[in-house]
């Protein structure tokens, strides 16, 4: 006992470098997980700025406004899980500015397609993060974003897509009120 406290002691007087858990974690996809946690920020950002559109009183449509604050919401968890998965392979996470959501709006269905447009270009993001981790050898980090990212992308794309396809059935006007109703009742009613 006595021998492990003095241990003890003498360990804590002197300066100990961190253990270094990186393993076959290459400098690149450090890098492009920063991007890719930037990019799910600005995604966030984007949908928080169409949230902010529809809940303006002469829009009023709460129903679209609930989707896209839901979607903000699940874009910065995104960049969370991104982030705890960039330590937890003892990466370095680095902040970027967060780009002005560059989005015009006139419609309901303007919306949705800017909305279609940038699930997909989130998901071209990630894909390219898979192929490269697939080029440095990362299987953990292609497990990881096969886990947690790609297949929901692909799901979040066909409900923009489907979405945009009834907007065009339903046209402007009471269609779009049908349309914001079915979301107030998929999204919450708050």
């Amino acid at each position: 006992r006595k021998l492990i406290t003095v241990g003890l002691r003498n360990t804590s007087q002197t300066k100990m470098s961190p253990a270094n858990i990186r393993q076959n974690f290459h400098d690149e996809c450090e890098k492009s997980l920063n991007k890719q946690i930037n990019m799910e920020m600005y995604a966030s950002y984007t949908y928080l700025s169409l949230y902010s559109y529809f809940i303006q009183q002469d829009k009023a449509l709460h129903g679209f406004a609930k989707m896209f604050i839901k979607n903000s919401q699940e874009e910065r968890e995104h960049s969370l899980t991104l982030i705890e998965y960039q330590a937890k392979r003892g990466g370095k996470v680095v902040m970027e500015d967060i780009k002005k959501p560059e989005v015009e709006l006139k419609t309901a269905k303007d919306a949705v397609e800017a909305a279609l447009e940038l699930e997909k270009e989130v998901n071209q993001s990630l894909l390219d993060l898979h192929v490269l981790a697939g080029e440095k050898g990362d299987g953990h980090l292609s497990d990881f974003l096969e886990e947690h990212f790609l297949e929901e992308q692909v799901d979040s794309i066909k409900e923009m897509g489907d979405l945009v396809t009834r907007l065009e059935m339903a046209g402007d006007g009471l269609g779009v009120i049908y349309i914001d109703n079915e979301l107030k009742t998929i999204y919450g009613k708050e």
